[in-house]
């Protein structure tokens, strides 16, 4: 069986035919996932494996589909981020002080999946609560690319994005706060989506920054993201920030013409020295690429883009602290052994259960909330963020879409997290994390190799709520790409 090419869609055509079944689908997944595992570097994309259960499924699956039932991800396997809830498994977000805890329901994009016929595999390694970029936070340990075993999947959604790269699973779902779900796709070669915040329900997804978060998949496809992003988005009486808004078509909407269809280049992201030469060029290609298919071409202005990175990280900051402050080792999670006075319980519960990462952002949000800074820095990214959002409503007066790269550069090596370029890491933010703090949809598409042979991303960046329009150019340049 070659995995590599069991996309949903081919899945629902091997399944429907029965050529297939889904148990051995589920069985062949499993076994290659074991395989991995049993090498010197394995890509250790999973911190579970449902296997029983799974399979349990898969055989139910066969069943119904012989008797003729249908349901658009029916006998699917997917794999779902370790901050997303399924009722009576454990989720921990990859962090030693959610260690045992089991959630008592499923978080709402996952049950319209489940309901739609999805099988779940197993819960995928990610940063420590979703802060960082690398996988490298984890306390399962790293995360390997796919591509290169020696190089970072992205984060933090890396064992999402690195296990559908790997043909570990068919599709995948992750998170993005600032771009977790887009960078990590872009460094392991597959198509990872961010939807407009509020179009797919955040319940049951564990918060870090609560107005930046957005549940997305993690596909090997236009048209799988198109369908999962149909059935997981619409509004959720259990999360008040969910849309009314109605939900197209996507998957129906592809093959629409992109003749006339105007994409905007913001010189902010192309004018610039640290963007790579290789990526550049790939891009480039791209652009002139749908440019031949009849899209128009012109440049557009983001001038509050420059301070998209700070803006962020200070909502995000200030966010993360508030969040995280349930998580206290007392009514669950970690408990630390020994006799201790209140005061001297949290600070051991959290001390020794956080990473690094993690206690630097609490520390530097409830910084932020303090007297001396509230208003000279958080409320004024708020102000700042309000401009920025002005900026794409702007930039949409004049065209449909926006494009850039997804990430500036391909995966870099493992255990450099802290040895990276300052100013590098501030122009990556800004490509992704810019557009979590607007709001705005955006997709990231393979865009060809550097040359190492890693993989580059594409990213097509929407008007709110126009999902439609950047899946259609996403799949354009998918199908007619010449790279």
């Amino acid at each position: 069986m070659n995995l590599e090419n069991l996309t949903i869609k081919k899945t629902r055509e091997l399944l429907k035919s029965k050529e297939i079944k889904s148990s051995e689908i589920v069985e062949e997944i499993y076994k290659n996932i074991e395989s991995d595992n049993n090498t010197d570097q394995p890509v250790n994309a999973y911190v579970e494996l449902f296997k029983d259960e799974a399979i349990k499924k898969a055989k139910e699956t066969d069943d119904k589909i012989s008797h003729g039932e249908y349901k658009p991800l029916l006998g699917v396997p997917i794999a779902i981020k370790d901050n997303l809830a399924y009722t009576g498994h454990e989720m921990s977000a990859s962090s030693r002080m959610l260690k045992g805890y089991i959630a008592p329901y499923t978080a709402t994009a996952v049950e319209r999946l489940i309901n739609n016929g999805a099988i779940i595999l197993g819960r995928t390694n990610m940063d420590e609560y979703a802060m960082g970029g690398t996988t490298e936070t984890s306390r399962f340990g790293i995360t390997r690319n796919p591509h290169d075993r020696n190089k970072v999947p992205g984060g933090s959604s890396g064992g999402s994005a690195a296990s559908t790269a790997a043909n570990q699973n068919v599709a995948s779902l992750g998170s993005d706060t600032g771009g977790s779900i887009r960078q990590p796709a872009s460094f392991c070669g597959v198509v990872g989506m961010k939807p407009t915040y509020g179009r797919v329900p955040r319940y049951g997804c564990i918060a870090m920054g609560s107005s930046l978060d957005q549940i997305g998949p993690i596909t090997k496809n236009v048209y799988d993201a198109a369908l999962m992003i149909s059935i997981m988005a619409g509004y959720d009486q259990k999360d008040s920030t969910s849309s009314k808004k109605d939900v197209p078509y996507y998957e129906g909407n592809l093959e629409k013409d992109i003749k006339g269809l105007k994409i905007g280049l913001p010189k902010e992201y192309f004018n610039t020295s640290v963007l790579d030469d290789d990526v550049r060029t790939n891009i480039e290609k791209s652009i002139k690429n749908l440019e031949s298919n009849g899209a128009e071409i012109i440049e557009v202005s983001l001038p509050h883009s420059k301070y998209g990175s700070a803006v962020y990280t200070a909502i995000m900051s200030v966010e993360v602290a508030s969040n995280m402050g349930r998580f206290d080792g007392i009514r669950y999670g970690y408990h630390p052994e020994g006799e201790f006075n209140l005061d001297e319980y949290y600070y051991t519960a959290r001390g020794d259960s956080f990473g690094f990462e993690t206690r630097a952002r609490i520390l530097f949000g409830t910084l932020l909330t303090g007297a001396q800074y509230f208003t000279s820095h958080y409320e004024h990214a708020l102000k700042v963020r309000r401009l920025i959002q002005n900026d794409f409503i702007e930039a949409y007066q004049n065209c449909d879409v926006l494009i850039s790269p997804s990430t500036p550069t391909t995966a870099s090596l493992l255990g450099n997290l802290d040895n990276t370029d300052s100013e590098l890491n501030y122009l990556a933010d800004c490509y992704t994390s810019l557009l979590n703090v607007a709001g705005v949809p955006a997709i990231s598409v393979p865009a060809g190799l550097d040359k190492n042979n890693m993989p580059i991303g594409l990213q097509v960046i929407g008007n709110f709520f126009d999902e439609d329009t950047i899946l259609r150019v996403a799949h354009h340049h998918e199908m007619y790409s010449t790279l």
